[in-house]
């Protein structure tokens, strides 16, 4: 009979972890003003948008970046996740989007007037890395985060981009850092990125 070495369980192991936990579904947390119009976001998995065709985001360039909230899903709260430290995820997300919004050249203010968004957003997800092993087994959870959001009209209160999503932390990211919410941190980081991205397209900036 043909002996199993156990580095080959390991790194096999390994490998069904890391690939099993890539992705995650999106649940309705009741945050959204309205989840009719969200269709499938093409260009990300697990995320859905809503754009307002009728206000373009290149109408605005100035923004309220509203505290953002902890409001767990179903099954965010099956986590048991730390209050202590989603309260320091939320104010590290409203910190992200606000450098994000600055460094790209966009107006973060705190009064409402013509060209202004408030972004309201929720963490409605915190799911920790994990490393876990028994005897020769392995297995990483990657860890991630869910969030609702949407950008509103300062002045006449209308929801002009909406997006629900959930995002898994990478695999490299673990290799290199087995903190249990580092991961959780660089997909706010992503999320971030991809904000001024979306904005610099939509006003024709490179």
């Amino acid at each position: 009979m043909t002996q199993i070495k156990p580095v080959f369980l390991i790194c096999l192991t390994v490998l069904v972890g890391l690939t099993a936990c890539g992705g995650q579904a999106t649940t309705r947390n009741g945050f959204l003003s309205d989840y009719s119009k969200l269709e499938k976001n093409p260009r990300y998995a697990g995320s859905q948008i809503y754009a307002n065709p009728a206000t373009p985001l290149k109408n605005y360039s100035r923004f309220i970046v509203n505290p953002v909230q902890v409001r767990l899903s179903s099954l965010g709260a099956q986590r048991h996740t730390d209050p202590g430290k989603l309260q320091e995820l939320s104010q590290y997300a409203h910190q992200q989007f606000v450098s994000a919004l600055q460094s790209g050249g966009y107006a973060v203010v705190t009064s409402p007037g013509p060209g202004t968004l408030i972004l309201r957003s929720a963490l409605t997800e915190v799911a920790p890395s994990e490393l876990k092993s028994r005897s020769f087994l392995m297995n990483i959870s990657l860890g991630g985060a869910s969030i609702e959001a949407e950008f509103v009209d300062a002045l006449s209160g209308e929801v002009v981009v909406a997006v629900m999503e959930s995002q898994r932390g990478t695999h490299t990211k673990v290799a290199r850092n087995l903190n249990e919410y580092s991961n959780a941190k660089d997909v706010i980081d992503r999320w971030s990125a991809r904000l001024v991205q979306r904005l610099n397209e939509e006003h024709g900036k490179k």
